[in-house]
Parts: structure tokens; sequence; C-alpha cells
């Protein structure tokens, strides 16, 4: 009897368009009885081999949940960033904790006891999730001295089940890439796994050949490879691929036969365009220019988009088996296009969540009405501060005070009337604001700045020296796409005591916005981990115009290489031309020589004595 309803029920559920399995309900799910074998789970017509392997894996409600993905429904509702700490910290499990998690790159293998736990219920509320997770799981297993065959694998069969009904159902690969999910980083993950310990997926077809040496198809695909690494992949090059030995006959020119190649490549010039500082076109089209890059890779993603899903869809061996075997690096192209390296970021957002403003105070009020937003390079890949800033949409700026002077700058302009050119000339000094900032990593905390006193009619100058060359590059692309270049001057420098000479700053792979002064406080020097930049240093006091009578605010993250550049300030400092210094004061000891050894009773005592002097001395 049992067994004849189980069949009848999964006979019922083909009308929805997709079988369903009928061996979950209530608190009997994969997550719980699969992805640990558990004996409780079975009996009668259900067994671990009947329900864990063989299709239909999915229960009727995600199967349903699955058809209805768009909108909210793509992040499970956590579109409101939490900002609490990311770190899994105990209790049920929460689909918005583990976004948090998976967005700012923390470890996800706390999560995955409490997963286990899941209903039914819960794990149709977030499809997308459940696939990041079983991704997961299949990478672990896939990681252990002996890994099982992938093929029996009930957490690759449930997510591969899911992916071909994301693509039956019509749902855009872009809106899942672009989801925060970041499912195929986690695809990435496995197929590197499963190419490095071998697996059992037996597929053939034209996508699983390797090109032939020297061919068009080999020159693809290392074109590919040089994309998803970021070298710079655009016309030109697209071009040189195809005109290249155009004479050359035969194999080596023929098109590569996998359908999976040319929406890939779509794709990757989409990419490449999105990369691009050229400014939108105009809404007059003018004769014979070619549209923005922003309009041509909308339409590449568009086009890309549609034959990789059309393709993909209609593989009979499955989607994500494919992926994980090809050549062809599809799973890292999408991963590619999971990380924007422009964001849009709104001044308010910030006065709401760090300075706790709120409506009526005047600087509120003019953020509703003006300009209030702006465009934000980060890195567009997986890097703790840009990270932060995609997830939260907030700058990363670490120096509450300096966010606080700005905003009571702002207020007194705006109760000056600062935006009236006549109280402008009259009083000049509440109109205008200069600072000056080092280690600003990719410009948050000056991009805010300058376009929060904008907005309230402040003239600002500010120079920032930024060591680390890709930051500085991407800081220095904000400042240009939004105008800001008579405003801001980047220069791609450390401070220091003295101008000219060479410094050397250390991060963990992946951390490049806590670069510090290398010394022997950092705890790793194995360059596996880490990474050393060499950078040259500048004085402030041959760097800062004449031109400037004072410099109102100098804001220092230089993290380990504060008393060298107040030591290269001594002038600036000495007839008051600096009139606040505002730095971290826990990090003013890094890369510095251990206590013990200091001449003072403390490395914190001498700075401070340091200081003085340098107000002392000219």
């Amino acid at each position: 009897m049992e067994l004849a309803l189980a069949q009848l029920t999964a006979l019922l559920l083909i009308g929805f368009g997709h079988c369903a399995s009928p061996c979950w309900s209530g608190d009997f799910s994969f997550a719980r009885c699969c992805l640990v074998d558990s004996p409780q789970c079975w009996g009668g017509a259900f067994s671990y081999e009947r329900c864990c392997r063989q299709t239909p894996l999915l229960s009727a409600p995600e199967v349903e949940s699955v058809k209805k993905l768009k909108g909210e429904a793509l992040n499970c509702g956590c579109s409101k960033p939490d900002l609490s700490h990311p770190a899994f910290e105990g209790g049920p499990f929460t689909w918005c904790k583990f976004y948090q998690a998976i967005m700012l790159n923390q470890d996800l293998r706390p999560f995955y006891m409490p997963f286990l736990e899941l209903s039914v219920e819960m794990l149709a509320a977030c499809p997308l999730g459940s696939l990041a997770m079983l991704l997961l799981d299949a990478s672990l297993k896939m990681s252990v001295k002996e890994p099982p065959q992938l093929a029996q694998m009930p957490s690759f069969l449930r997510a591969q089940e899911i992916l071909q009904l994301i693509l039956d159902s019509g749902v855009p690969l872009m809106e899942v890439t672009t989801s925060g999910w970041m499912v195929f980083n986690q695809v990435s993950v496995l197929r590197s796994a499963a190419q490095r310990r071998g697996h059992d997926l037996d597929l053939t077809g034209s996508c699983m050949q390797m090109p032939a040496p020297e061919s068009l198809s080999a020159r693809i695909l290392q074109t590919m490879m040089e994309g998803i690494n970021f070298l710079p992949v655009g016309t030109p090059s697209i071009l040189q691929l195809f005109l290249k030995d155009s004479d050359a006959a035969g194999a080596a020119m023929s098109m590569p036969t996998c359908p999976l190649v040319g929406p890939a490549m779509y794709l990757l010039l989409a990419y490449s365009n999105l990369q691009q500082t050229a400014p939108d076109q105009a809404q007059l089209h003018v004769p014979g220019a070619p549209a923005s890059p922003k309009d041509e890779a909308e339409f590449m993603i568009r086009l890309g988009d549609q034959k990789l899903r059309a393709a993909l869809s209609n593989q009979s061996s499955g989607a994500l088996g494919l992926m994980l075997v090809t050549p062809w690096p599809i799973p890292e192209l999408l991963d590619l296009l999971s990380h924007p390296g422009r964001v849009n970021l709104t001044v308010h957002t910030a006065m709401e969540e760090i300075l706790h403003l709120q409506e009526g105070h005047p600087l509120w009020d003019k953020a509703q009405l003006g300009r209030s937003s702006y465009f934000f390079r980060v890195n567009p890949y997986r890097e703790m501060v840009s990270d932060m800033v995609r997830y939260t949409k907030i700058p990363f700026c670490g120096l509450k005070p300096f966010l606080r002077m700005v905003a009571n700058v702002a207020k007194a302009a705006v109760d000056a009337g600062c935006a009236s050119q006549g109280v402008y000339l009259e009083d000049s000094r509440v109109c205008e604001f200069t600072f000056v900032e080092g280690g600003p990593h990719l410009g948050d905390c000056a991009m805010w700045a300058t376009t929060v006193l904008r907005l309230v009619g402040v003239q600002t100058r500010s120079i920032a020296f930024e060591p680390l060359p890709d930051a500085a590059a991407l800081f220095q692309q904000s400042v240009l796409e939004n105008g800001l270049s008579s405003h801001v001057s980047v220069r791609n420098a450390a401070l220091g005591q003295s101008s000219g000479a060479m410094t050397e700053l250390i991060h963990f792979r992946g951390h490049n916005g806590q670069a510090t002064v290398n010394g022997q406080d950092f705890p790793s020097q194995d360059r596996r981990e880490v990474v050393t930049i060499p950078a040259l240093e500048l004085a402030l006091d041959d760097q800062i115009p004449p031109s400037w009578p004072r410099i109102d605010a100098l804001k220092l993250s230089v993290n380990g290489a504060e008393r060298n550049t107040l030591a290269g300030a001594r002038k600036l400092l000495n007839k008051r031309r600096i009139c606040s210094v505002l730095m971290h004061a826990t990090k003013c000891k890094r890369g510095r020589r251990p206590a013990s050894e200091d001449p003072a009773p403390g490395n914190v005592s001498k700075f401070a004595h340091d200081l003085m002097m340098f107000l002392e001395e000219g």
C-alpha cells in the first residue's frame, strides 16, 4: 500500500512539468536523510538507494520554488545586508546568515551540521542556497583521501537536478550568477577537485575534446583562460584570433563544434566591456558611432545567456556533469561575472547604517534631493574589502570619526547656505574642506566624503597616497567616472619620513585591504599565503602644494607607518598647517620591533613622545 501511494504521488506530480520525489515530507528531508545516511529515515518503499540516488530527488515544494525563481526569491529574502559578525556563532541555520558568509567569503563548513537539520519546507524556501550547500558537500567529499564515486554521490545528483530544472524553467543564468550565492564558484571548486582526484563521469561529445595544438579552437581556449585570469580581452584580441594565419587550410581554422564556446565568448567580451571606463552613450545616436560599452555588454549578456542556457539544457548527460569535465572553463567564466567590479553606492546608506542619522537631519534631507549616488570601483574578484562593499553597499571606511567630521562640516555648510554663491564668497572657509589621506585603499572614505560635501556646496580638495598599484588604479577610475578629477588627486606611493626611499608592504592573499608594513610582527612569510609589494615613499612636506594654506584633516590608515609619515610632515605640523590628524591608534605598532626591544617602556608611549616632538621641531 505504501509503495502504491508513493508511485501514485510521483505520477500525479508529473503534471507539474517536472517529476517530484515522494520520499520527502516534513522533517524527513534530503538534507537530513541523504547527505549523511540516516537509518531512521528508511523503511518500506523508502530506501537510501531509492530516495538519495535515483531521480527525481526534489520534493514537490522544491520543484515549485525553483520555477518561481525571480526577484526576492533569488536571494531568499536576504537583500538587506546583515551587518553583524559574519562567522557562524551557533544556533539554528538561517539562509540569510549563510548568504552573508558566502558573500563575504567566510568559512562555510560550520554551517554544514545545522544544514542537515533542515525540513523540506526550509529547503524549498531557498533553492539557490540549497544548491550552494550541495556543491560544497560534493567538493568536501571529493577532497578526502579516498573520494566516493561522483556519479553515485547524492549531493552531486541533487545539485545536477536543481541546475537542470533551473535551465528548463527559463531562469536566466545571469540572474543565478549575480544572485550573490556564488554558485558557479562552488561549481569551479568541485570541477577542480574532480579533475584533480579523478571522476567516474563517462561523458562524450564535442565539448569533451581537447582542441588540437595551434588550431583556432586552441587559440580560443587560450583566450578564455587569459580572460578568466584578468588579462585584457577585447575586440582586437578577438579579431586577431580569426585573422591570424587566415590563409591556413583545413581543420586548423575550423570553428569549435562545442555549442558552449560561442555563448561563452559573448559573455567574456561582455565582462571585458563592463570593466571599461568610457561613459554611457548619449541618448541621441551619433551616426557611425558604436554603442557604448555598457549597451554592448548588455546585448552580449542577453545573447550569451540565452544561447548558453539552451546549449546546457540540451545536454542529455546533465549540465553540471558537463561543466565539471569539459576543457572549456564555463564555470570559471560565470564565476567571473559574479563579482561586479563597479558598484553604485548611495551616500545615505552610510549615513543611516554607520552614522545613524535620521530623517530631519539637514544632511539626510539633502541626500534625498541631490545627486546622492556615485560609481565605485572594487576588485572584480574575491577580496575582503571588495566583497564587503558588494554585499553591504556601504563604503568600507573604518575611521568613523572622519565620517562624523564630514557630516559635521556638511551640516555647518547647510546652515551657512554654502550652495549660495553669495554666501560662499562671504565666508569661504565654511564652504571649503581640504584633506589628505594616507592608505585610502580603494578610496571608500574620500569618494563618500567628496560626494557628500559637494551635495551641500562645499568645495573640496584632497590628495590620496595609495601604495598598492591595483588599489590606486581602481581609486583613480572611480574619480574619473564620477567627474571628480579636479577635487581628488590619487598618487601611487606610500607615505614615509623622506621622499625617494623604498618600503615593503605585505598582506595575505585576498586581503590586500589589510596590507601593512612588513615586519617581524607579521604572522607569516610563506609566499603561498602572502604577497609582498615594494612601494616608493614620499614625504608629506614635499607633496603638499604651497597654495594650500592648511589641511583640515590628515587621515592615516598606513598600518605601521604612522610615525614615519608624521616624521615626513614635520614642517607642516610645526607651521600648524595640519588642523587635525586621524589614525587607527591600535595599528600604529604594526611592522615595528617587539616592545621588549623598544628603548621606551612601550611603543605607544614612544609614539606619543615622537608626535609631540614633531609639533615642536621644524
